[in-house]
């Protein structure tokens, strides 16, 4: 893309403003998804309050449950316990796809937690703008080198995606509800390219 900015009016925007946008992305990466604080609303801290004994329990017998506002009248030539059975069964089913979901959540919210990229985004967010590093007592402190941290566009947003999916995953086990992240990064990604495709004229 910046190569179809070179020589228009947007190149100056280019070189200004993605950089802020990327510093920003990252502050946002790290509030929303990794905040450790028992007062946040990220990801990691949801997930740990998740953990609360009988909590789990809770969801996974909604989860279990989610049809059964949806069954109709009583079907003709079917018993009552027959019926109930079948409830019962899907019941069943859809705890055993909560387990499994379960598990596949902690896992990725292990590999999460030990992330390179996670860790580096972290980093950026706390020392970047919280503090300048201090120095030997003969010099001054001077801002933290983020050079250190080997973060590149490429793999912050895939960082970005990684936490995406794993909100929507979780969501669909709490709310009963499903959401593809995918289809609002698209849409994103499309009104950018419009946004610069225009400064490029």
């Amino acid at each position: 893309m910046k190569a179809k900015l070179d020589q228009t009016q947007g190149v100056g925007l280019w070189n200004h403003l993605v950089p802020l946008l990327g510093q920003d992305y990252i502050r946002e990466l790290a509030r929303l998804f990794l905040d450790r604080g028992e007062k946040t609303g990220s990801l990691t801290n949801i997930w740990r309050k998740l953990q609360v004994p009988g909590v789990r329990a809770h969801y996974r017998d909604s989860y279990g449950r989610m049809f059964d506002d949806l069954q109709g009248e009583p079907i003709e030539g079917y018993s009552e316990a027959t019926i109930e059975d079948g409830r019962q069964r899907e019941r069943d089913r859809n705890m055993t796809v909560f387990d499994e979901e379960w598990d596949r959540l902690s896992a990725a919210m292990d590999r999460l937690s030990n992330d390179p990229v996670g860790q580096s985004v972290k980093t950026f967010r706390d020392k970047r703008h919280a503090h300048w590093e201090m120095q030997p007592i003969d010099q001054e402190p001077v801002p933290f080198d983020i050079g250190t941290l080997d973060l590149t566009y490429d793999g912050v947003f895939e960082f970005g995606r990684r936490c995406e999916t794993i909100l929507a995953d979780l969501g669909k086990l709490l709310t009963h509800t499903h959401w593809e992240p995918s289809e609002f990064s698209e849409m994103s990604a499309e009104h950018g390219r419009a946004l610069w495709m225009t400064l490029a004229k």
